[in-house]
């Protein structure tokens, strides 16, 4: 039992910084200096010291409102993200359905949902979507999830190779599908 807790209590913590460092990073560039930001202002605030979770959640959550991700989306803390990673235990499953579709202005629609499972109807993420393209060309966006069910488009300028939901495993998942209708 205690070799249970322990796994359940570390390996998570370290996918909660994973996820941590996903969402203060922008994500069209990978750039994560949000996230180093960040951990330094909390190690130089709590330096020879010791901190609680609430203490790095409010430190965490003063930086996430002026990164890529919380502009994008108008989030102004991340109180969401530790009630639900932190002090819960759902562990959700997530799909991204998706279909072309020629638009307009002849450039293509990628019209998809994420249904999000294993979570409650209010649970919340922001989840990595990358675009593979002719040339070794990748686009990454993000879309915001909440409850059972995302609907999204996106313009894209040509026809992608491949279309994956968080190729990269930042987000912590029971598993994570991707497939085309």
């Amino acid at each position: 039992l205690l070799g249970a807790y322990q796994a359940l209590i570390y390996q998570k913590g370290a996918l909660v910084l994973r996820m941590l460092h996903f969402l203060m990073s922008d994500p069209a560039t990978m750039n994560d200096a949000g996230f180093v930001t960040m951990m330094t202002d909390f190690v130089n605030k709590y330096r020879n010291g010791a901190a609680t979770t609430e203490q790095f959640a409010a430190v965490a959550g003063q930086h996430f409102a002026n990164t890529a991700i919380g502009r994008k989306f108008q989030m102004r803390d991340l109180n969401w993200f530790f009630g639900q990673w932190v002090y819960s235990t759902e562990l959700p499953c997530y799909t991204l359905e998706y279909e072309l579709k020629p638009n307009a202005d002849g450039s293509l629609l990628l019209s998809g949902v994420v249904k999000q499972d294993n979570a409650g109807p209010n649970w919340t993420m922001v989840l990595p979507v990358v675009m593979s393209f002719d040339g070794n060309q990748e686009a990454r966006t993000t879309v915001r999830v909440t409850g059972a069910s995302t609907p999204f488009e996106l313009k894209l300028p040509a026809k992608p190779r491949k279309v994956e939901l968080d190729p990269g495993s930042w987000v912590l998942s029971e598993k994570t599908i991707t497939r085309a209708k």
